[in-house]
C-alpha cells in the first residue's frame, strides 16, 4: 500500500531522523514526496569542525566541554543533521565511557564520533572493523593490554553479547579463543610521542605488535582461526549479527518493541546493503508512520536539548547565559537528566525508554524550559512535537516523545 506522505508525515520523519527541525522544512520535505524526502535526510553527512585545545591531558573535564559543545554546535546547524542523530545511535550500541577510559583524550572521543559519521551509513561490517581497531575502544575494553600469556577477554565477550551476535550464541570457549587471537591489538600515540610529554593533541592510534600476540592454531565458532580479523570475518557473515544490530536500529527509529517480521526484513536490508539502505528501507515504510508507532520513543536528553535549542534558533549548545562557566552547566544540566554525551553509564549503554521520564530526570528536563523565556516569539515548536501551541505545551507528554 502506497504511504501517504503529507505534511504531518513529514514532522514525524524529521523527529525521528533527525531529532531537530521546523516547520519550513517540514513543508519542502512534504512537497518534495516521500522518496526524495528521504533520500534528501539520508546525504553523506558534512564532516564537523576539527577539535583542538588547550588544555593538558590532566584536564579531561573541560576536554569534554569542548568536544561535547562541537559536537552539539555541529547537530544544530549542519544541513545533514540525520547523521548526527545516526552518529548517537552508535555512541550508544558500540559504548566507550569517557569516565572510565582515563588514558584517552578528548581528541580520541572526537576521532571515534568522526569514525561513527563517516562510516555509520554503510555496511555494518566496516564500521565494526574500524570500531575494532578504534583506541578509544582497545583502551576501554582492555584490549590494549592483552598479551599472549595473559589475554584479556573483555574485548571478546562484548564483541560478542553487545556488538555482534547476542547472548546465547557463543561459548565461553569462544570467548577465550577470541580473547587469544586479538592478543597485540594496541596503540600508541601518534609519532610515537611519551605519555607525560605530549600535548592532549595528539591522539592514540592503532598499532599491532607481533610479540604480544599469540600465533597459535585457534578454533572459533567451530572454525578454525588464527588472527582477530578472522574472528570479525565470522562475526561479520553471521545472520544473527543482523537480526540483533537490526533490532536495535528498530527499537531507535521505530518502536521499543519492534515486530519479528519488520526485525527479519530491517536484518536482510541491512546485511545486503548496509544502514543507509535500512534507514531508506524503513523511513519508506508504511509501518513507521502507522499511528501505533507516532510517539512510541522516549526523546534522549541528547535529542531533547538539540531538538528544543534547534526551536528556538540557538546555535550554541549551551543552557542559561552564555558565560565561561555555560557549558559546566550544560553538562550537569545532562547529567541531572540521565545522558552525558560522549559517556554511557556502562558498556551496555544507555537504558532510555521510560528511564529518562523519572521523577527527577523529567524535573531537570521541564527546568530547561526557562531557558527560553523572553524567545517565545521566534520559537517554532511545530516539528518539535505534535499539537504544539506554544511554550506551555512544553509541560505535555507529547513534548517528550519522538
Amino acid at each position: 500500500m502506497p504511504v501517504r506522505f503529507g505534511y504531518s508525515e513529514a514532522t514525524h520523519l524529521l523527529r525521528r531522523a533527525a531529532a531537530r527541525g521546523r516547520k519550513e522544512e517540514a513543508l519542502e520535505l512534504a512537497e518534495m514526496g516521500l522518496e526524495a524526502a528521504v533520500d534528501s535526510l539520508l546525504r553523506d553527512p558534512v564532516p564537523a569542525p576539527a577539535y583542538t585545545t588547550s588544555f593538558t591531558r590532566n584536564e579531561r573535564g573541560p576536554q569534554l566541554q569542548q568536544i561535547t559543545r562541537l559536537w552539539l554546535s555541529h547537530w544544530l546547524t549542519t544541513p545533514t543533521p540525520a547523521a548526527e542523530r545516526l552518529a548517537l545511535f552508535w555512541q550508544g550500541h558500540l559504548t566507550s565511557e569517557y569516565r572510565e577510559t582515563r588514558a584517552a583524550q578528548g581528541i580520541d572521543f572526537y576521532n571515534q564520533l568522526a569514525t561513527f559519521r563517516a562510516l555509520g551509513y554503510g555496511p555494518y561490517g566496516q564500521l565494526l572493523r574500524a570500531i575494532a581497531k578504534d583506541p578509544v575502544m582497545l583502551l576501554y575494553l582492555n584490549n590494549a593490554e592483552s598479551r599472549k600469556e595473559h589475554p584479556n577477554e573483555n574485548w571478546a565477550r562484548e564483541l560478542m553479547e553487545l556488538y555482534t551476535v547476542g547472548p546465547g550464541n557463543y561459548t565461553e570457549k569462544d570467548i577465550q579463543e577470541a580473547a587469544r587471537a586479538f592478543t597485540g591489538w594496541t596503540v600508541r600515540l601518534k609519532g610515537n610521542q611519551r605519555l607525560r610529554e605530549a600535548p592532549a593533541t595528539v591522539p592514540f592510534e592503532f598499532v599491532f605488535r607481533p610479540e604480544w600476540h599469540d600465533p597459535g592454531p585457534k578454533t572459533f565458532m567451530g572454525r578454525s582461526i588464527r588472527s582477530g580479523d578472522d574472528v570479525l570475518d565470522i562475526l561479520i557473515a553471521h545472520p544473527q549479527t543482523y537480526r540483533f544490530v537490526g533490532r536495535k536500529l528498530l527499537a531507535f527509529y521505530l518502536t521499543p518493541e519492534p515486530p519479528q517480521a519488520l526485525v527479519e526484513e530491517g536484518a536482510r536490508v541491512l546485511r545486503e546493503g548496509g544502514t543507509r539502505e535500512m534507514l531508506r528501507w524503513l523511513f519508506t515504510h508504511e509501518a513507521f508512520y502507522a499511528p501505533q508507532h507516532r510517539g512510541a520513543i522516549v526523546k534522549s536528553p541528547i535529542e531533547y536539548v538539540v531538538g528544543l535549542l534547534y526551536a528556538a534558533r540557538q546555535t550554541d549548545p549551551v543552557l542559561g547565559k552564555g558565560d565561561e562557566k555555560a557549558m559546566g552547566r550544560t553538562l550537569a544540566a545532562f547529567a541531572a537528566m540521565g545522558q552525558i554525551p560522549f559517556d554511557p553509564p556502562n558498556v551496555k549503554g544507555w537504558d532510555g525508554g521510560m528511564s529518562w521520564l523519572a521523577e527527577s530526570p523529567f524535573l531537570a528536563r521541564l527546568n530547561l524550559i526557562g531557558a527560553l523565556a523572553g524567545r517565545e516569539v521566534g520559537l517554532d515548536l511545530e516539528v518539535f512535537m505534535d499539537g504544539a501551541s506554544g511554550p506551555l505545551s512544553l509541560v505535555r507528554p507529547e513534548a517528550q516523545l519522538l
